[in-house]
């Protein structure tokens, strides 16, 4: 695991969905967003899941300080899914326009655990917003629409 600036830079699998958990020792998701100590990121795929980054930003006040979302923001580029224990608006919405699929889990549950119900939605039917982000992990990944429409046997008709 290599100490990376922002998540995009994490090594994994482009097809990998990855997964970050506002975590204090990475064994639970027992974290608010805003003041979240640290945060652990897995690849995930079907049949795995590895973890690839994590950073620690120490002890934050649960005060409505926008700034201290900054940081967070900035190494979150490149995460499909946030999961944490709770998140205020501001948060969520700066995480959407990043692309990002903020989840809030109550009760502290275990990291192994999500990841186990990621891998088995991955294996068989996925909720709607995790099928969303799968489709758009597959489109990336293949050759440019515009390159396979070239590759294509098609004819410019005349409309007149």
């Amino acid at each position: 695991m290599n100490d990376v600036a922002c998540i995009a830079e994490a090594e994994a699998s482009p097809l990998s969905l990855k997964v970050a958990f506002a975590s204090m020792e990475g064994d639970m998701v027992d974290q608010h967003f805003g003041s979240a100590e640290a945060f652990f990121v897995y690849a995930v795929t079907a049949d795995s899941a590895e973890l690839i980054a994590q950073k620690s930003f120490g002890y934050e006040k649960k005060d409505g300080n926008e700034d201290k979302l900054k940081p967070k923001m900035a190494f979150l580029v490149g995460a499909d899914v946030v999961y944490c224990g709770s998140i205020g608006g501001s948060a969520t919405r700066q995480l959407v326009s990043l692309g990002i699929n903020p989840i809030k889990v109550s009760g502290g549950p275990d990291v192994d655990e999500l990841l186990e119900a990621l891998q088995a939605q991955l294996q068989g039917e996925a909720e709607p917003w995790l099928a969303r982000i799968m489709r758009g992990k597959n489109a990336n990944n293949s050759e440019s629409r515009f390159e396979d429409m070239a590759e294509e046997a098609w004819e410019e008709e005349n409309w007149d």
